[in-house]
């Protein structure tokens, strides 16, 4: 440990207010931090927040070792914690208020810990003429090992159905809203997510457990 420093070791940017209910806002650059030091780098622990405790989402991208760069999006519904090795880190944050402007804050220390986080993909069925049946595709984001799908009318989950899809399209498993396992379906190789949602007007989200 500390054979790489870093640039920098805290970081914020103010978040503008979302225009779109359920969409995030604007990326802002919150932190961007280059080792100093030689080697494949170190074990970084990352905190996110905001000032304000409001929710927001983040995009952390990575580098370390061969130079390769990785990226997970997150769910800040508070403060979270992730932990990486690398060389370079950037984590960029989308306000999901549309009231409030809000302030994200990043801060990194070295060492190692086991962390698990959430990413959140939303949507509603308003968009669908008549109020009648739907579906709709989420591709798996990366680290992900379990979805739920939760919706803002409960009655509704006897009759909406997760299906996991391989690469070719086939159904490798299905569930009824009411029968998810938890904390969740497993991903396993799955390459979609494939939703079909009962008649109404409604909200939805799939919140995926993320392995890191």
């Amino acid at each position: 440990m500390g054979t790489c420093r870093l640039s920098r070791r805290s970081g914020f940017a103010k978040l503008s207010a979302s225009t779109v209910a359920g969409t995030a806002g604007a990326e802002g650059e919150v932190l961007t931090a280059q080792s100093l030091g030689q080697g494949d780098g170190d074990w970084r622990i990352i905190d996110l927040w905001s000032d304000e405790g409001t929710p927001w989402e983040a995009r952390v991208v990575w580098s370390g070792g061969g130079g390769a760069q990785r990226t997970v999006f997150l769910d800040v519904p508070n403060s979270v914690r992730l932990c990486v090795h690398a060389t370079m880190v950037q984590v960029f944050g989308s306000n999901l208020s549309t009231s409030t402007n809000i302030q994200g804050r990043a801060a990194i220390a070295d060492g190692q810990t086991d962390t698990e986080n959430q990413w959140t993909v939303r949507g509603d069925t308003s968009q669908v003429i008549g109020g009648g049946a739907s579906t709709a595709d989420v591709k798996p984001p990366p680290w992900a090992r379990f979805v739920r799908l939760e919706l803002s009318d409960s009655t509704l989950l006897g009759t909406a159905f997760i299906e996991l899809q391989d690469v070719n399209g086939t159904t490798r498993a299905r569930y009824a809203g009411t029968g998810q396992p938890q904390p969740g379906a497993p991903i396993g190789d799955a390459a979609n997510v494939h939703l079909v949602l009962p008649a109404g007007t409604y909200s939805y989200r799939l919140v995926f457990l993320l392995h890191l």
